[in-house]
C-alpha cells in the first residue's frame, strides 16, 4: 500500500521515506512469522481508508485491554502502543499448540499534512481500535492578478 507523505517533498526527506518503507517492507514479511506460535511478538495489522473529509485506521488487537493502549503523535508520525498480556493460567498448564502471540507492540504511520491533528479521536470496541483523523480544509490557492506598467 502506498503511503501520503506530502510532508517531505525535499531529496532528504524521500531518503527517510524509502528506509521507513523498507523497514515497514521488513516487519510485514516478519509480521507473518510471529502468528505462527514462535512467540515472538504481537505485530497487530491494520487498514487505513479514505474518505473526502478524514482517515481512519482500524486495527484488530484482541484480548489487549483498553488501559494497556497508547495513542500518540510524534511530528508526523501516529504512534500506537500497547501490550497483549499473557494468561497466567496459561504458564500453569501444559498446551499441545500454542499459536497466539503475547508482548509489546508499536506501529507508527505518517500523517499527511492535511490532518487536524487536534481532532484525532480514537474508539476501542471488541477488540478493534478505530482512529479517526479529520482532514482540514485544504489550503486553496488564490489567483492574483499583477498589474503590468
Amino acid at each position: 500500500m502506498a503511503k501520503k507523505d506530502l510532508a517531505r517533498d525535499d531529496p532528504v526527506g524521500r531518503i527517510f521515506n524509502l528506509r521507513e518503507d523498507f523497514d515497514d517492507i521488513i516487519k510485514d514479511f516478519f509480521a507473518g512469522f510471529s502468528k505462527v506460535g514462535a512467540g515472538i511478538g504481537v505485530y497487530p495489522l491494520l487498514d487505513i481508508k479514505e474518505n473526502k473529509d478524514k482517515y481512519i485506521i482500524f486495527m484488530e488487537i484482541p484480548g489487549v485491554e483498553k488501559k494497556d493502549l497508547k495513542i500518540s503523535i510524534k511530528k508526523d508520525k501516529l504512534i500506537i502502543q500497547g501490550e497483549k498480556k499473557e494468561e497466567k493460567k496459561r504458564q500453569e498448564e501444559s498446551y499441545l499448540r500454542v499459536e497466539r502471540s503475547y508482548g509489546n507492540f508499536m506501529r507508527s504511520v505518517s500523517l499527511p499534512m492535511e490532518v487536524d491533528k487536534s481532532k484525532i479521536n480514537a474508539k476501542y470496541t471488541k477488540g478493534v481500535l478505530r482512529i479517526t483523523l479529520p482532514k482540514t480544509e485544504k489550503r486553496k490557492t488564490k489567483e492574483v492578478e499583477v498589474k503590468i506598467t
